[in-house]
C-alpha cells in the first residue's frame, strides 16, 4: 500500500471551509462529535479483579508545558482511536504578557503513524467547543424547547461560533445579543461585528452591547429573557449576578470559556441549586480544571456527563434535562480528532489546502 499524502490546512482555509458549511453539514459533524463522547462514556473502567480493559479511545491527561523564561504555557493533547492519533499542542501567554489568540496545531496520524494532515487549530479549537456546547440545547428543542433569546458574552473566537451555530441551527431563534466585557475597547468589539457578519444572513435581530458586571437594566432584561446563554470569556468573576436569572424560566446555561480552577464566569452557588442539572464533558477533567464546579464543592455524584446525556436523548430519556441546566466544558482532545478528522475529510472532497507528496517512506 502506498503511503498517504499528507495534506496541509492553514488558518485562513480552515476558517473558509468552516465558515462556509451548511446546516447539515455542521449536524453530521456534531453526529460524530456526540457519537465518541458516547463512547467514552461506555467505555469498561479498569478493575482490581480482572486484566485492564482495552479502551477504545485514549485519551491521557492533557500535559502542560511551562516556559516562565518567555511567559508562554503550552497545552498537549494526544488522542488515539483504533485508526488514528492526533496531537494538538496549543500555546497561550502568561503575565506579563498582553493577552492573545492562541498559537496552535493539530498532526493526525494513522494507526501506523504515518502523517494524514497538519491543521491550524485556533478556527477548530472554538468550532468544535462551540459543536459539544450546543449538542444539549438541540437536544432540548427537539423536545419542544422553543430557544427564542439567546444572550453570548465574549467576543473571541468561541463566542463567534457559539453564535453562528445559533444562527443556523436554531430556527426559531428571534434575538441573540453579544455582550463584550469591560475593558474590552470599542475597535475590539467593531472588529468582532465586522468578522462575524461575513457570511452571516439571518432574520434573527442581532444585538451588540459591552458590559463591566454591574448592575444595568438593559443587560438584566436580555438576561431574563434569555432561553440560552453563553459564556465564553477567560474570566476569574462571575460576569453577572445570579440575581438577574430570579424568574420562572427554564434556562440552558453554558460554561465554556473558564479552564483553571480560580477561573469562574458564573456564580458557583448556582451549581449547588437542588433544582439544576450540572453537565459537562468530562467528569474527572472537570473536577480537577473548572473553576465553577471546583469552587461549588460538587463532587462526581453531582455531575452529569455529555455523553451520557446524548445517550438519554436518543432513547427518549431527554425529558430530565428540560429543566434548568448548566453545561461545563473544558475541552477533551478526542474532540480534537475527530474535528480535524471531519475537516480534513471535507478539505479534499473541495480540494482545499496543500498536499505534501513523498512525506512518509
Amino acid at each position: 500500500m502506498s503511503p498517504p499524502t499528507p495534506l496541509i490546512l492553514t488558518h485562513a482555509a480552515i476558517t473558509s471551509l468552516l465558515t462556509s458549511l451548511p446546516a447539515p453539514t455542521i449536524h453530521n459533524i456534531i453526529d460524530s462529535l456526540t457519537a465518541s463522547l458516547q463512547t467514552l462514556t461506555q467505555q469498561p473502567t479498569p478493575s482490581y479483579h480482572r486484566a485492564p480493559p482495552t479502551p477504545v479511545i485514549t485519551q491521557p491527561p492533557r500535559q502542560t508545558l511551562q516556559n516562565n523564561v518567555a511567559n508562554y504555557t503550552t497545552l498537549v493533547m494526544p488522542c488515539a482511536t483504533p485508526n488514528l492519533t492526533s496531537i494538538k499542542s496549543v500555546t497561550l501567554p502568561t503575565p506579563p504578557l498582553p493577552p492573545s489568540p492562541p498559537n496552535g496545531v493539530i498532526t493526525l496520524q494513522d494507526a501506523a503513524g504515518r502523517l494524514l494532515a497538519v491543521l491550524n487549530a485556533e478556527e477548530i479549537t472554538a468550532f468544535r467547543t462551540a459543536c459539544v456546547s450546543i449538542v444539549l440545547l438541540l437536544g432540548r428543542i427537539r423536545y419542544g424547547l422553543a430557544v427564542k433569546s439567546a444572550v453570548v458574552f465574549g467576543t473571541g473566537k468561541q463566542a463567534e461560533w457559539i453564535s453562528r451555530l445559533l444562527l443556523k441551527l436554531c430556527p426559531t431563534l428571534g434575538r441573540l445579543t453579544v455582550i463584550g466585557r469591560e475593558g474590552n475597547s470599542q475597535e475590539k468589539m467593531d472588529a468582532f461585528v465586522d468578522r462575524f457578519r461575513r457570511g452571516v444572513e439571518s432574520e434573527t435581530k442581532i444585538g451588540w452591547k459591552t458590559y463591566g458586571g454591574g448592575i444595568r437594566q438593559d443587560v438584566q432584561d436580555e438576561l431574563h429573557g434569555a432561553d440560552a446563554i453563553f459564556c465564553c470569556t477567560p474570566s476569574t468573576v462571575k460576569l453577572f449576578p445570579v440575581e438577574f436569572l430570579t424568574d420562572g424560566k427554564v434556562r440552558y446555561i453554558s460554561l465554556i470559556g473558564s479552564y483553571k480552577p480560580h477561573m469562574k464566569e458564573f456564580s458557583p452557588g448556582y451549581l449547588r441549586r437542588a433544582s439544576v442539572t450540572v453537565v459537562v464533558d468530562s467528569v474527572e477533567a472537570c473536577l480537577v480544571e473548572a473553576g465553577e464546579v471546583i469552587q461549588a464543592g460538587l463532587r462526581a455524584e453531582d455531575l452529569v456527563d455529555i455523553g451520557s446525556v446524548v445517550s438519554d436523548f436518543n432513547n427518549g430519556l431527554g425529558e430530565k434535562y428540560l429543566g434548568d441546566v448548566v453545561f461545563k466544558c473544558v475541552g477533551l482532545a478526542i474532540m480534537d480528532l475527530i474535528a480535524a478528522e471531519e475537516i480534513v475529510k471535507i478539505a479534499r472532497e473541495h480540494k482545499v489546502g496543500v498536499e505534501i507528496p513523498g512525506f512518509s517512506a
